[in-house]
């Protein structure tokens, strides 16, 4: 973590004990393990506003950590708290176009440094929160969705699009001056370009770096969303925040503020997390009943109509006749000639014609809706829909590799939607490339090195994706002290030089839709 202290998960655990307990060293212990941290993250939002953000968010959690309902989410909680916080009071503010971003301070390199200010300005919202929260502070995927409201799925494949869109910008500036010799075409695009490059040039070495493999390797040799954040400066919060959080968090006579603060912070969901602004604020849309309404009252006015001509037909006389029918066209009858199926006599009700038209229906056939019509009103309510059949979620395959000789391939392919994975190795192994995406039905290889081919180890590479996880363990036997004829005869020994002994056990492991598949080769 780059600047404040480090923080485990058992800690958290006892922290959470602690406030629980309302141990008077609490509320010290919590300011010195996060108030840092999501100082930084707060001014990520409003410079002006991360102070007053963080002191409400952490007399908050002091004050409502019986509603964590899983402590070991007191992580992820700090941070949902402090953005619902600076949310809260950025509504009551005019919104301003693009993101703010701390100031840049004189740095080594001022064409890289500047380049990242402007590439993290390019990125969306959420796009930059999920940067900022898993490379910038260590927050896992599923934290990070916690702290957004989305799944772990959703924030791995946002982390790989801004991560990507990152280290590319910045490959193109640090390629540019390293990489020239083992591109042709970058060397090409690059011939005759004066220096600082042009923001045109520029995007157009970004666009090649992502879709030429060279260039890929290198970009992931070289370029690390880690260190290129590293040149935006810490946001540290003034030395008063910190007496002044303890102050209100311990002192009685501040019980009247600390009880605003928790009721104006007092809107969390089952698992204890803050609702959003925007979620409690949205409202459902109105349904749009004006067509069946409006065919509602078609249907009543069609039955009102014929009681009525019914009535009349009764009172002079003459015969009544049925409707005919709207599938078959009207045939006019000869004024000798009789029905073909004449009507029932009327009953003493139908002789009387009502007085206003009512949709009850009247006991005489002809005034009833006939089955043909009935069909039709239900028509005009709008088309009936269809279901469709489920799109299959996304699938992330992976082929280990039987053995490891200093370095091997993973192989890892996509179905039934477009992957994005990132790749995490163990120590004493490297992954590259450590990121990328996958479309439906192909596939891709990334290498896997030792890094000291001389000493036995065991190792895993795991992948995080849309499609799921997975992942490959490996374990290698060192190479000896290697003895060599000091002259340059040829030994006559007929029996082959055994060479190191290199094992290597993979196990592929896949988790999609609650289900782990697990192969070994």
């Amino acid at each position: 973590m780059p600047g404040w202290p480090s923080v485990g998960r058992a800690e958290d655990h006892e922290l959470v004990e602690a406030l629980r307990r309302a141990d008077t060293d609490a509320p010290a212990k919590l300011y010195d393990c996060y108030g840092e941290r999501l100082h930084d993250y707060a001014a990520s939002f409003a410079q002006d506003l991360a102070t007053d953000a963080v002191h409400d968010a952490l007399v908050t959690a002091q004050g409502c950590v019986h509603r964590l309902k899983e402590p070991a989410r007191m992580r992820a909680w700090l941070y949902a708290l402090t953005r619902f916080q600076v949310r809260a009071r950025m509504a009551h503010r005019t919104p301003v176009d693009g993101v703010p971003l701390p100031e840049l301070e004189a740095q080594e390199d001022p064409e890289l440094t500047d380049l990242v200010h402007e590439t993290l300005g390019e990125l969306r919202r959420n796009e930059r929160e999920v940067l900022e929260l898993s490379v910038r502070h260590g927050l896992t995927p599923a934290e990070v969705g916690a702290v957004l409201g989305l799944t772990s799925r959703q924030a791995a494949g946002r982390l790989a699009r801004a991560r990507d869109h990152l280290e590319n910008a910045a490959a193109a500036v640090v390629l540019a001056r390293t990489g020239r010799a083992h591109c042709p075409d970058l060397s090409a695009m690059l011939d005759g370009c004066e220096y600082p490059l042009t923001p045109l040039l520029r995007r157009r070495l970004s666009g090649h770096i992502s879709g030429c493999e060279v260039c890929t390797e290198g970009r992931h040799r070289q370029v690390s969303a880690a260190k290129l954040l590293d040149l935006v400066p810490l946001a540290f919060p003034p030395i008063s925040l910190r007496r002044r959080v303890i102050d209100t968090c311990v002192n009685p006579e501040r019980d009247q503020t600390r009880t605003l603060i928790t009721d104006r912070g007092d809107s969390f969901d089952r698992t204890g997390f803050p609702m959003a602004v925007e979620h409690r604020s949205r409202r459902r849309r109105p349904r749009r009943l004006a067509p069946v309404l409006l065919a509602g009252a078609c249907v009543l006015a069609a039955t009102g109509a014929m009681v009525v001509i019914n009535g009349r037909d009764a009172s002079t006389g003459t015969p009544l006749r049925s409707a005919p029918s709207p599938s078959s066209p009207a045939v006019p009858l000869d004024p000798g000639e009789e029905s073909p199926t004449p009507d029932p006599a009327p009953e003493e009700d139908e002789l009387t014609p009502a007085p206003t038209p009512t949709p009850t229906p009247s006991r005489t056939p002809s005034s009833r809706a006939t089955p043909a019509e009935r069909p039709s009103a239900r028509h005009a309510a709008g088309p009936t829909p269809t279901r469709r059949r489920p799109v299959p979620a996304a699938r992330l395959r992976t082929a280990c590799p039987k053995a490891i000789d200093g370095a091997a391939k993973i192989g890892l392919s996509a179905r039934n939607a477009t992957v994005s994975w990132v790749a995490t190795a163990s120590q004493g192994l490297d992954v590259f490339p450590a990121s990328g995406s996958i479309k439906a039905g192909g596939s891709v290889a990334i290498w896997v090195t030792i890094v000291d081919p001389s000493a036995a180890g065991r190792g895993r590479v795991a992948f995080t994706s849309n499609g799921g996880s997975a992942s490959c363990s490996l374990s290698w036997d060192g190479d000896g002290p290697e003895t060599s004829d000091p002259t340059d005869e040829p030994t006559t020994s007929s029996e082959p030089t055994p060479s190191p002994s290199v094992t290597a056990s993979a196990e592929n492991t896949e988790t999609l839709d609650g289900k782990t598949d697990t192969k070994s080769e």
